[in-house]
């Protein structure tokens, strides 16, 4: 039996992703190794596929998967707090598209027996992203004004269901075919394609938003800041626009994206200097987890009870193979996808939509 894995040999454009067999890895003292059941694609893996992610360390090769979901068949010496047939979920950053992966056992969530493997994936990454920079980031409060970019992603579809249930009125973008979906979860879209569209948002944003959720550009920031009423948050937490630029890490193109990057960083400190009772805050889910692990585990917790009860339901654009992983990165940098793209081990997938 072999561990197939995708891995990139080199950063650049989605040719670069292999699928490769190697022997089933055996867990050091402390980790835990996991049957893969399932992973997902998201913007994050793209930014590490070409080598611009500021947090990797790590040089090709190595395999991508920013998350999985899958079960314990094995532990190593000294591993007491999760057991052999155990379903869990981690974030990891890279080694997640695979069929086996070893890892450091207390970074391991279970997964309660109610919730499936698909849902599972939604909320290892999206999810949580969603549920943290809403929670704890914002700070959102019942019945506040919110506006999120993106709307029909997975991350921005999370937030839209959060607000609506406590009550928030919900400005969304989004490109004008992605509406109905938006819309069919209670919020309002604004195409952000229009001529109008942010003269549409300022007549929206009443008095000014108590939240906004960007992960576009520069320009979206200065918009989204302009658009705060006084106390309210602005949350980055990527600058997806600059790396759609971007095919292959060159020296000019990883400075181009680090200084875009460091440029935003910079904004936020200047803005939260200013003395108009606005703030703006990065979102990080590495670095959240690392410097939160308990919280992070409750709102694993928290999130997994949600979608128990119904309360969330995570959109899945489609669901693929792993062998289709490339395919998944290209559907992903086409922008139209809405919702999750997730990859799962078994040989059978559902269509892609």
């Amino acid at each position: 039996m072999k561990n197939r894995k995708a891995i990139i040999n080199e950063f650049g454009t989605s040719a670069v992703i292999k699928i490769i067999e190697e022997e089933i890895p055996e867990p050091k003292a402390g980790e835990a190794r996991i049957r893969i059941e399932a992973s997902t694609v998201s913007a994050t893996d793209i930014f590490i596929r070409k080598g611009i992610y500021p947090l990797l360390k790590e040089k090709p090769p190595f395999t991508l998967g920013y998350d999985f979901v899958g079960i314990v068949d094995k532990v190593g010496e000294g591993v007491y707090n999760i057991k052999v047939g155990a379903r869990v979920c981690s974030i990891v950053m890279i080694c997640g598209n695979a069929e086996y992966i070893c890892t450091n056992a207390i970074e391991l969530t279970v997964i309660p027996k109610d919730i499936d493997t698909t849902a599972a994936a939604c909320l290892t990454l999206s999810g949580i992203t969603a549920y943290q920079m809403f929670k704890h980031v914002a700070k959102v409060k019942n019945g506040q004004r919110i506006l999120v970019h993106g709307g029909s992603g997975a991350i921005g579809n999370t937030l839209i269901q959060l607000g609506r249930l406590i009550n928030c009125t919900i400005i969304a973008t989004a490109s004008s075919t992605k509406h109905p979906l938006i819309e069919s979860y209670g919020a309002i879209s604004v195409d952000y394609k229009s001529s109008v569209y942010f003269a549409r948002l300022k007549e929206l944003a009443a008095d000014g938003f108590d939240a906004v959720f960007d992960f576009t550009n520069q320009k979206s920031f200065n918009q989204s800041f302009k658009l705060l009423k006084k106390g309210g948050t602005l949350v980055t937490y990527a600058v997806f626009s600059s790396s759609l630029k971007i095919e292959k890490k060159t020296f000019a193109n990883f400075m181009s994206f680090g200084m875009d990057f460091g440029l935003m960083m910079l904004k936020l400190a200047i803005w939260n200097a200013l003395p108009n009772g606005k703030y703006a805050q990065f979102y990080g889910s590495t670095d959240y987890k690392k410097d939160n692990r308990l919280q992070h585990q409750q709102d694993m917790n928290e999130l997994f009870e949600l979608v128990y009860k119904g309360f969330l339901k995570p959109h899945i654009h489609s669901i693929l193979n792993l062998a289709d992983v490339k395919l998944a990165h290209e559907m992903l940098q086409s922008g139209k996808v809405q919702g999750q793209l997730i990859l799962k081990t078994e040989t059978d997938s559902v269509a892609v939509k």
